[in-house]
Formats: structure tokens, C-alpha cells, sequence
């Protein structure tokens, strides 16, 4: 992409990813950069099998703060960017840091990229997605946009690449607040794990051929990565136009893993706050949709975590959808679960996987947190301040639901968590701390264990269910036979399929993926070869 293409914006072809990154050989940006840019709506080329949703090709009018340092291109707002009011776009956004740079017969512009990701406000897709442009002190090109990879929903033609030159301002500004939002990135860069290529450790390639290999298309794998003694070795990101110029800042859907990621986080830490056996209370004393309903009546919140309450969720995807995905308020989504129906089984007697039982699970939070703390206080805030702040995964996203006033959303908790693989990451090596981080119990140490098979309990049955033989506290398992002995895998398991899988050794394993390989006990097997469970068993 020369300059007078990005000027004259002129269309451009899918091309490698490489074409919006900094290259090796550029040299330093002429300019340092800091002001306003202003994208506005466009038409996005988004070749498709099936007919667009409302505003799907559409990108969203945005307004994205920026200022530089040491090459980096820092924005201003790293939380998800709400679009909704517009009604143009289905899109709502995430922006993380890019680079800055200058290249040869450029004259006197320098260039700059960032990676964005683009998301829905239903299900929690992510659309990998850089924007490129040229810029001088008081002025910017248009913005080249390209979406190669994702974590969407194959069976509904989510696969699809996406790219389009947009329309772009710039209003150069020197912001108050500059010198503090430099030193928070600095921090929150010098906070996240070390990371390492996976070569370094995996010499014969035989995790790396694993996250390689083909299903529907050439990069089926998003992000392949496994944790070890606290360090990540991450397989290069690939999408289906070459690598992933920001493998950091690369956010993942990972759909039913919320469940775990987030609503046993959320739970597990209301237990440790309260002391008290937060677990064991009932639903209906919290959810009044719910209080008359005779299903419902004997329900705890544990049960609800563990799919074991005895009503019919409705997991097949049209009473998912009519039940809880096109619910816009938390009141019309839990007024819609109150008219399923039971199943014969009491609560607490049969494993009956239902994403709904996440959504009650957070309605009923958020009212038991109300009752503790005051009407005005959302429950996921208290989980960011006290659990995600101090872990150093500030930026974590789940989804929520979409409220008149964004204040009183809550999390849909059954899905909808869109992690960096360091956010991921560090919510990992949390449960597998038993909870603790930095000599601090921020996770009931108990419930924590029980994840993990350390007590008497262990979890129920899935009466042979294809995604694993136990489930406990919404995290699944089963025993898998290595080259050397059988060992528990403990994994939190999302639509796709997305992995975090558990494993003696302590080693943590993720693979992020939207096109549906259940088969983990390759790769397990191939990193128990890197570092065996065995001794641990």
C-alpha cells in the first residue's frame, strides 16, 4: 500500500497481514502522534454465503483517542467501545496498541497500524481485524482495514474475511491526562507474562503440527499457546492471509469458556468476599421471575454453576436463541427461562448441560450482591476491582446484557468472554493458585479444589456427554491415557471448540478455535512429552 493509495483511498485486495505490520528494516516515525481520529460509517467488503444481519457490513462512526510513545500507538480507551446508540452497525469495538513507523521514499509521512476487534452484541464473536494509514503532524490518510481470522460461529457462515478503506479525520491534540496514560500502559506492559516462542521448547514441531493442522480452512487454530512455570510459549498466530501482526492484543470469543472464566470467578470470589456459603443459597430467594416456580424452588446457586437443577434449559439453539440470545434486558431474558419447563430429575440429581442456568446464576448474583452492598452496586464491577484489577487482566470482557442505562447491565455469564491470551492466561494460573495471587485468598480455596478433584467431591456425571465425563463447577473432565500413565485433564470447554485445559504438571494448555475439533488427547499427550504429569499422579 503506497501513500497516494492510502490518500486517493483506493480499494484493496485481501493481502498478507505482513502489509500492516512493522516491518524489521523501518526506521523510526518522523512524528510522534496524538489527537483524535475520527472513522466514519463505510460500507465494508465482506463477501458472505448468507444474508447479512442488520448493519453486519457496516463499520460503525468512531471517535478513537490516541498518543505515542517509544513507537507504540497507545489508545486512550482499551475497554470495549459501545456503538449501539448509532443503530448503523452490528459492531460494537476493541481497540489495543499498535506501532508507529517510517519507511523509505514515504516522503513526509510516517505510518502507523493498530489492531481492532470487531464484536457483536449477542453471541461475543471477535473479528482480528488491523487498520493501517499514513499520517504528518496535522493530517491522516484514509484507514485500510482488514479482517482475516475470528472466533465466530462456522455452523451460521461466520467464517469470512473482511476489508475495506475508510473515510478518516484527524484533530491533533495534546491530552491533560497524556503523561498518566503512558505510565498505566507501561505498567500493564510490564505486568503481563513472559512470552516466548513455542519452538524454543517444542523442538520436533509436535505441539506446533497440532495447532497447524488443516480442518476447514488454512488457519483453523486462532491462537495456540501453552503456560508453563508461569511463562507462555505462544505457536505463531496464524490467519488466512499470513500472521497476526499483534498476537498480544489479539482478542478471542470464547463463547461456553465464559462459563467457567467468568461465572465460576464470579462466584467463587462472592464465597471468599462474603465468608459464607454463598454456594448453597437459594435462587429463589434472589430471583422473584423464578420464586413461584416449582422447578426453581430448591435450586442453589452452586447447582445452577454445575447444570444439575433439574429444569429444562432449552439448549438447542432455537430456544437458546428465543429464550436468552435476542433477550435485550436481563428482565425479559430471566421472564423468558421462567416458562421452560422441569425435567423429572430433583436439583442436584442429573447432569443437564443448559446455558440459561448461567444467566439465572447471574440474576440471582447481582441481587444477592444488591442486598450486601447496596442497590447501586453491579456485581462484575466488584469482580473487576477486587479479582481482575489485581491480576493484572484490568481489560477482560465479557458481554452483557443491553439495558436502557449501561449501568444496570450484568453479565449473560453463559458466554461472551473476549480475552487477550494473557488475560486468559492470568485467570488460569488463578485457579490453578487454588486462588491465591500474590499471597492474597481472592477465590474460595475450597471450591477452587474441588475443580481440581483435591477434596472428597468430584463433581457429577455427564452420563457420557461427548465433551467430557465430569463436570464440576462448570469446568469439564476426563482421563486420558498419556505414553506413560492415565492422568485427569481438567478443561474449561467453549462452542468451536475452545480449550484452557488443566494438566498435573501444572502445565496450562490453550487453543483457541471456531471450527469444531473436540480431540484434545493428541495434543495433551504431545505436551505431556514437554513435561510429563506422571510424577504428579
Amino acid at each position: 500500500m503506497t501513500v497516494e493509495e492510502l490518500l486517493v483511498g483506493k480499494e484493496q485486495p485481501f493481502i498478507d497481514m505482513s502489509y500492516f505490520a512493522k516491518p524489521e528494516w523501518a526506521k523510526n516515525a518522523k512524528d510522534s502522534f496524538s489527537g483524535t481520529i475520527t472513522l466514519h460509517i463505510t460500507e465494508l467488503n465482506y463477501p458472505k454465503e448468507k444474508e447479512y444481519y442488520p448493519g453486519e457490513n457496516i463499520f460503525p462512526e468512531l471517535h478513537l483517542d490516541f498518543v505515542s510513545h517509544n513507537g507504540e500507538l497507545i489508545p486512550l480507551i482499551k475497554e470495549k467501545i459501545s456503538t449501539r446508540n448509532q443503530l448503523s452497525s452490528y459492531w460494537d469495538v476493541m481497540v489495543g496498541t499498535g506501532k508507529l513507523w517510517y519507511e523509505e521514499n514515504d516522503g513526509e509521512w510516517s505510518r502507523a497500524s493498530f489492531p481492532l476487534t470487531l464484536t457483536d452484541r449477542w453471541i461475543g464473536t471477535a473479528r482480528n481485524c488491523v487498520a493501517t494509514f499514513v499520517y504528518k503532524p496535522e493530517s491522516i490518510s484514509n484507514v485500510c482495514l482488514q479482517c482475516s481470522q475470528e472466533t465466530a460461529d462456522i455452523d451460521d457462515k461466520g467464517i469470512a474475511n473482511i476489508n475495506g478503506i475508510l473515510s478518516a479525520n484527524f484533530q491533533a491534540k495534546q491530552f491533560a491526562d497524556s503523561i498518566q496514560i503512558i505510565e498505566q500502559h507501561n505498567l500493564s506492559e510490564s505486568r503481563r507474562l513472559p512470552m516466548h516462542p513455542l519452538s524454543e521448547i517444542d523442538l520436533n514441531n509436535e505441539v506446533a503440527d497440532y495447532f497447524e493442522k488443516m480442518i476447514f480452512t488454512n488457519a483453523p487454530t486462532s491462537l495456540g499457546a501453552f503456560l508453563m512455570d508461569s511463562t507462555l510459549y505462544l505457536h505463531p498466530p496464524k490467519t488466512r492471509h499470513g500472521l497476526y501482526p499483534y498476537p498480544s492484543e489479539m482478542r478471542h470469543g470464547l463463547y461456553s469458556v465464559t462459563k467457567s472464566m467468568a461465572g465460576a470467578l464470579a462466584l467463587m470470589y462472592f464465597e471468599e468476599r462474603y465468608e459464607q456459603d454463598v454456594f448453597n443459597e437459594l435462587v429463589s430467594d434472589y430471583v422473584p421471575a423464578l420464586a413461584d416456580h416449582v422447578g426453581w424452588r430448591d435450586v442453589t446457586f452452586s447447582q445452577t454453576l454445575n447444570m444439575v437443577t433439574g429444569t429444562d434449559g432449552g439448549e438447542d439453539a432455537a430456544r437458546l436463541l428465543n429464550t436468552l440470545i435476542i433477550a435485550e434486558t436481563a428482565e425479559e431474558a430471566i421472564n423468558n427461562i421462567a416458562k421452560l419447563g422441569d425435567l423429572l430429575e430433583s436439583p442436584g440429581q442429573k447432569f443437564h448441560y443448559a446455558t440459561t442456568n448461567l444467566f439465572v446464576l447471574s440474576y440471582a448474583l447481582q441481587k444477592y450482591v444488591e442486598e450486601k452492598e447496596g442497590a447501586n452496586v453491579n456485581y462484575w464491577d466488584l469482580v473487576h476491582e477486587h479479582v481482575l484489577v489485581p491480576i493484572g487482566a484490568e481489560y477482560f470482557t465479557v458481554l452483557h446484557t443491553i439495558e436502557e442505562d449501561e449501568n444496570e447491565a450484568i453479565p449473560i455469564l453463559g458466554y461472551g468472554a473476549l480475552p487477550t491470551i494473557d488475560e486468559a492466561a492470568k485467570i488460569a494460573l488463578l485457579f490453578a493458585n487454588e486462588g491465591r495471587f500474590q499471597g492474597i485468598q481472592i477465590l474460595h480455596k475450597e471450591r477452587v479444589k474441588e475443580v481440581f478433584a483435591e477434596t472428597d467431591w468430584n463433581g457429577y456425571h455427564t452420563n457420557n456427554d461427548f465433551r467430557g465425563s465430569n463436570y464440576q463447577h462448570a469446568f469439564w473432565s476426563k482421563e486420558i491415557k498419556t505414553e506413560e500413565c492415565k492422568i485427569r485433564a481438567t478443561y474449561m470447554l467453549g462452542f468451536g471448540e475452545n480449550y484452557v485445559v488443566f494438566l498435573p504438571s501444572k502445565v496450562i494448555i490453550f487453543r483457541f478455535l471456531d471450527e469444531h475439533d473436540l480431540d484434545i488427547d493428541k495434543l495433551i499427550i504431545s505436551v505431556e512429552n514437554l513435561k510429563s504429569s506422571c510424577q504428579q499422579e
